[in-house]
């Protein structure tokens, strides 16, 4: 992205649904020298062609039923800057042509006009689908292919690339505190491992959508694993604990603990609750294996009653 800012060459980023091209393509224009011209965005699939035209390359007055005025479409209104198209496969072959003549000329008509009109704009597209197969397949011009791909950047899903998501979260944690005039969070280790180890088929988007909801409906300063949505917590079940047979029951007690304590990050608290033990129970435990772990942040907030040695009750035979 750097490399291709200064430049006016045209790009075509792929990738696929909700990897951020638009933020992308909105980087590119703002880090270049046309930074103080417009940037305009246009979603090819958002219209019937019938009107997709229009909106391109704007209309004259009476060029058919309701237009009633001159309107400029958005090719004009970039003159000097950046359009982006978005979903630049689901053009109809007409139209690709019509967008092929603006690439090679720099120049269109306004739907019902005869007269030519000419513009410098910089050309950035975007698609989740393969424009390569497409070619071959005859859906997609190749000359349009080859002239909107002189730069290509492919954003590969977020999964692909998870020590991105430690920043993108901090990034929407602190931007919907400010949007939503809440104090500034903070958020647990082991949440941040759950939210690292999540897919993510919705990509960055499904990340933004989650921590927003995360933020409003937090109530502390910090978000801890119970406070992200049961999905992420399902989806990252940890491994198995390999423990080899007729290992001495103790032995295997202890692995369970230690292992289990360090699934999560240390924090006593969260690993007597996943243990199903008391705090106290797992702080004695630790000491005869010689563990000397740290206090927990809010321990307090998360210590489980002790459960007892020996069911109380009717079924139990005590009176």
């Amino acid at each position: 992205m750097r490399q291709v800012a200064p430049t006016r060459a045209n790009v075509l980023i792929t990738g696929e649904s909700g990897t951020g091209k638009e933020l992308f393509a909105d980087a590119i224009h703002y880090n270049s020298p046309q930074r103080n011209r417009p940037f305009v965005v246009a979603n090819c699939s958002a219209f019937a062609e019938s009107l997709l035209e229009s909106e391109l390359f704007g209309h004259e007055r009476g060029a058919f039923t309701g237009a009633v005025k001159q309107k400029p479409g958005r090719f004009e209104a970039a003159d000097g800057g950046t359009i982006f198209l978005d979903e630049i496969g689901e053009l109809s072959r007409d139209m690709q042509v019509k967008l092929l003549r603006v690439l090679e000329e720099k120049e269109f008509e306004r739907v019902g006009g005869t007269r030519p009109i000419k513009v410098d704009v910089r050309v950035i597209a975007a698609t989740n689908r393969d424009l390569a197969r497409m070619v071959e397949a005859g859906a997609f011009r190749s000359d349009l292919y080859f002239r909107l791909k002189v730069v290509h950047i492919h954003l590969p899903p977020l999964r692909e690339r998870r020590e991105d998501i430690p920043l993108l979260v901090d990034h929407f944690i602190q931007h919907f505190c400010r949007e939503n005039g809440k104090e500034p969070m903070s958020i647990a280790p082991e949440a941040m491992k759950l939210l690292t180890q999540y897919d993510w088929p919705g990509n960055v988007r499904e990340l933004r959508n989650v921590i927003e909801s995360t933020v409003v409906l937090t109530n502390r300063k910090r978000i801890n694993a119970e406070n992200l949505p049961p999905e992420i917590g399902r989806s990252a079940a940890p491994p198995a604990i390999l423990i080899p047979k007729q290992t001495p029951l103790a032995e295997v007690e202890r692995i369970v603990i230690l292992d289990t304590l360090a699934e999560m990050d240390g924090n006593r608290s969260r690993t007597a609750e996943v243990l199903g033990i008391g705090r106290r129970t797992l702080i004695r435990k630790l000491k005869e294996y010689g563990v000397n772990a740290p206090e927990d942040e809010g321990d307090e907030e998360h210590e489980p009653a002790e459960r007892p040695s020996a069911p109380v009750g009717r079924d139990s035979g005590v009176q």
